[in-house]
């Protein structure tokens, strides 16, 4: 399909993400893909976001345009500027910046104004600005971060208020996880609740998504026909530092002595551990984790993360004389590790994690199967997900939806020393070879497809 590339005709695009950098990210990567189709890019965001931006993405700044927008501070003492992203951002105040940021609509307008965009790209929890498009007869789209399995369970979810009729047995929420969700589903106000479902009706025509077809590709199509729009895949959007304008990651102290660690295991012998920047383990799971851990006699590297005002210590986290027990074998890493460098390792062979959208993605990437533990939201989805694929076991929850440590071990040995496990890393490989064998047909189909709706 012909693109705007070919006929050499600018566009002007202007992009507005949600203020998460799990969100942000692939943005910018769809930004970078969009960019070499001959798209013009104004990238939208919080002064706080932004300044990420120009520290994580300096080599592409000359090629996209940063434009800042401010967020109304009166009447929201819990939302001071600095914390205008949900970056240590308490849970409970998540719907309280997406409220905020709905009333900056006035601004938006303002910049629309301005810049004239043949084009809006949305967020989910920014449909108020496919309105303010809509207005000046500018076409917007959407593009969600995250997979068609997840956003088609969420959208039948809130359309029929329950699970019954999803075609898709595999995915599914246990009791308490629904339970969880319908809770916090009651904290929020009707208008919020407008947000979270008119996304995907404003788009027009059709949706962008960060997957592909090849892992995604039953749920690409049921999506696309529940909506009455096509939905489509932009490939995966994951950043890699040093390759096609994202900053290379800084060799910050303690990276050489990590991938030092990792040069003296075996290969596939060591587990990964992370739960992302925004998700925190509770102090009864991190106990139960480090349980499973020392009794499944794996090698790890475990990323340890405490919220923003969290006064303990590592080993004060953990019970008493692990680190001695596991010595040789276990490393702990305090707020940050070089995730890409260490998945990209050899001797790295499974990834525990709470299956974020952006982590499942490039643990594809990297070939590199998964312990999936869950903590909120379309995680869940996730799990199932990756599990139906067959690269994962999920550690099962109580009902009460607690955490075990003999589960830990088991999903551990499963992973890393049974034949199941081996078959799950023959499965990811398959996934990655499949992915990459499409090159960039996805990206460019979807561009292809955006030119046609700028000429429209």
């Amino acid at each position: 399909m012909e693109n705007n590339k070919a006929t050499g005709r600018l566009f002007n695009v202007l992009m507005l993400p949600w203020l998460a950098h799990g969100h942000v990210v692939p943005y910018l990567e769809l930004a970078k893909e969009l960019q070499g189709c001959n798209f013009n890019i104004h990238f939208c965001s919080t002064p706080v976001i932004l300044s990420f931006v120009e520290s994580a993405y300096s080599s592409i700044l000359s090629q996209i345009h940063l434009v800042p927008i401010s967020i109304p501070t009166a009447g929201f003492p819990e939302l001071p500027p600095g914390r205008h992203s949900t970056k240590d951002l308490p849970r409970e105040h998540i719907f309280t910046l997406a409220k905020a940021f709905r009333l900056s609509a006035p601004i938006f307008s303002d910049i629309i104004d301005q810049i004239k965009p043949d084009l809006l790209i949305y967020d989910v929890f920014d449909s108020w600005a496919a309105g303010v498009a809509a207005s000046r007869g500018i076409p917007a789209v959407c593009f969600c971060i995250t997979g068609a399995a997840s956003v088609s369970f969420a959208d039948h979810l809130f359309e029929h208020h329950s699970t019954a009729g999803y075609p898709f047995p595999g995915l599914y929420l246990r009791p308490h996880e629904l339970k969880n969700l319908r809770e916090n589903i009651g904290t929020i106000d009707e208008a919020d609740k407008l947000q979270l479902i008119k996304p995907l009706v404003a788009s027009d025509r059709l949706v962008l998504m960060n997957t592909s077809k090849e892992i995604d590709g039953k749920y690409i199509d049921y999506l696309s026909s529940v909506l009455g729009k096509t939905v489509v895949p932009t490939g995966p959007l994951i950043r890699i530092p040093g390759k096609n304008g994202a900053a290379a990651e800084a060799e910050k102290q303690g990276d050489a002595e990590i991938l030092r660690w990792l040069d003296g295991k075996p290969k596939n012998s060591t587990l990964y551990i992370s739960f992302g920047s925004e998700y925190y383990l509770s102090t009864e799971e991190i106990q139960e984790l480090a349980k499973g851990l020392e009794l499944s006699e794996a090698n790890f590297i475990w990323v340890l993360r405490f919220p923003a005002g969290k006064e303990i210590g590592v080993e004060e986290a953990l019970p008493e004389g692990f680190l001695n027990r596991v010595n040789g074998r276990g490393v702990i890493v305090e707020k940050w590790a070089p995730q890409i460098k260490i998945l990209g390792h050899p001797s790295v062979g499974g990834f525990v994690m709470q299956c974020g959208w952006n982590s499942f993605l490039e643990s594809v990437h990297f070939g590199i199967p998964l312990i999936a533990i869950p903590m909120h939201s379309e995680q869940f989805i996730t799990a199932r997900f990756a599990t139906e694929l067959g690269i994962a076991t999920e550690v099962m929850r109580d009902e009460d939806g607690r955490l075990h440590w003999e589960d830990i071990a088991e999903a551990v040995k499963k992973l890393m020393a049974e034949k199941a496990g081996e078959e799950m890393r023959e499965k990811v490989r398959a996934l990655k070879a499949a992915m990459a064998s499409k090159g960039t047909q996805e990206i460019d189909n979807a561009a292809a497809l955006l030119s046609q709706l700028c000429c429209t």
